[in-house]
């Protein structure tokens, strides 16, 4: 890892990362596969878990015409249960912010709902920009949302970390030139996230910031 000096900016993948968000995935895709008379279990999730729902989409056999009608389902059941932040990401943000770290968000996440649910748990003003889904022509693992959020702020690939929860988080990071923090969380890809070698694989959210802080003193 290079100087504090060269990355004072600490870039967040959102559901599964700062959002404890994977169980209420499951049950909002078991309900809507359901309605489109497609089973879908634990092991259908695990097999075909994707930050580009479309490729979930794909891999449980869901025809192309009925994306958009899933997608307004999804997001009609997803919003019918509170979010909550995964242990500890406020305390950590506020270190992270506090420190003097510029902080921002780059999610594959729709961007009304991600929008709406950092206003909710009330971290919002703690980002300096978020690039959400929709606002990109491509997805993870593209590295356009990364390079988008750098562009935002002025920022070159050097002077920023990515930290995320996925195996296409670490080939964003990687593919646009950024120093990638990987950390498990709730959704069915941890031996993936491992596989995928980021530069960093912290136990937890808390221990990637535990590490930063203790790395890069500002």
């Amino acid at each position: 890892m290079t100087p504090a000096s060269d990355r004072r900016t600490i870039l967040f993948d959102w559901d599964g990362t700062l959002v404890d968000s994977a169980e209420r995935t499951f049950r909002c895709y078991e309900q809507v596969f359901g309605l489109h008379g497609i089973t879908f279990d634990r092991e259908a999730f695990e097999r075909t878990y994707s930050p580009d729902w479309y490729r979930t989409y794909e891999g449980v056999g869901l025809p192309p015409d009925a994306w958009a009608d899933a997608d307004a389902r999804w997001i009609a059941c997803y919003e019918t249960e509170p979010g909550a932040l995964v242990d500890g990401a406020r305390a950590s943000l506020e270190r992270l912010a506090a420190a003097g770290l510029l902080l921002g968000i780059v999610s594959s996440g729709d961007a009304a709902r991600v929008r709406a649910e950092m206003a909710a748990l009330g971290v919002d003003s703690l980002f300096a920009t978020a690039v959400c889904g929709g606002e990109t022509a491509r997805r993870k693992p593209h590295p356009e949302p990364l390079l988008l959020a750098l562009e935002r702020l002025g920022l070159a690939p050097a002077e920023c970390v990515y930290v995320g929860d996925s195996p296409e988080d670490v080939a964003m990071a990687r593919a646009a030139g950024v120093l990638s923090i990987g950390i498990p969380g709730g959704f069915p890809n941890r031996e993936a996230l491992t596989a995928s070698a980021p530069d960093l694989l912290a136990p937890s959210l808390k221990a990637a910031v535990e590490t930063l802080l203790a790395r890069f003193p500002i």
